[in-house]
């Protein structure tokens, strides 16, 4: 895995019925392999960038470019191709299968991008390693913690080795100290993997721990 470097060039995005644009010729460049914080408050767009990245989200002006390449918008074959290979995304929700196990959830990202690849059950299971879940692979998502859940939601999103990590408030949801306990995983991987990672928070202490903050609205 390698991080890729993203650029962001007068980016300009409306919703339907908005008086105000979200973003008004918005540009950001991130280093590859960096860990960078998105802060702002309810409302500003921080979502917003995320799904314009991962080519989730239209935008009217301007250009998204990750590791050289263009993220494609308004088509979205392209766009899915696009994210199966260089988005990793994780949410305040990890949106687990609860019928499958946590191992099952971890390696379905790789049985949808056309079968686990050689070696992929042994990399899930390192994966779950890293996170502080190993041995409990086989158990169902309804029987794990929020912290043990929301650890496992982290692990999905790099189990294909994105380029890009985006996270969406993956600790939001959790008390002070499990929130610390999983950003410490966070961390952990991002060393280890190093992709190109853009964490949304509102906890200025958490985004103090990463390598740049990026204020929205401000």
């Amino acid at each position: 895995m390698s991080g890729l470097a993203l650029s962001i060039r007068d980016l300009h995005k409306t919703y339907a019925g908005a008086e105000h644009p979200v973003f008004d010729g918005f540009s950001l460049e991130v280093e590859a392999g960096s860990l960078c914080a998105v802060m702002g408050v309810s409302g500003v767009g921080k979502t917003t960038l995320l799904n314009c990245i991962a080519g989730l989200d239209r935008w009217e002006g301007g250009s998204i470019n990750a590791g050289g390449q263009e993220v494609p918008m308004g088509r979205p074959e392209a766009s899915a191709l696009f994210r199966r290979a260089h988005v990793g995304l994780a949410f305040q929700q990890p949106h687990l299968l609860p019928e499958f196990t946590v191992e099952e959830n971890l390696l379905m990202p790789l049985r949808i991008a056309g079968g686990p690849e050689p070696g992929g059950h042994a990399w899930v299971e390192e994966l779950l390693e890293t996170v502080g879940l190993g041995g409990l692979g086989g158990r169902l998502p309804s029987t794990l913690s929020g912290g043990q859940a929301a650890r496992a939601g982290l692990a999905r999103a790099l189990v294909r080795r994105p380029g890009l990590w985006l996270l969406d408030e993956p600790t939001g949801n959790l008390d002070p100290e499990t929130a610390l306990e999983v950003f410490e995983f966070l961390l952990k991987l991002h060393r280890e993997l190093r992709p190109t990672t853009l964490l949304v928070t509102h906890n200025p202490a958490l985004a103090e721990r990463c390598g740049r903050i990026v204020r929205l609205g401000a």
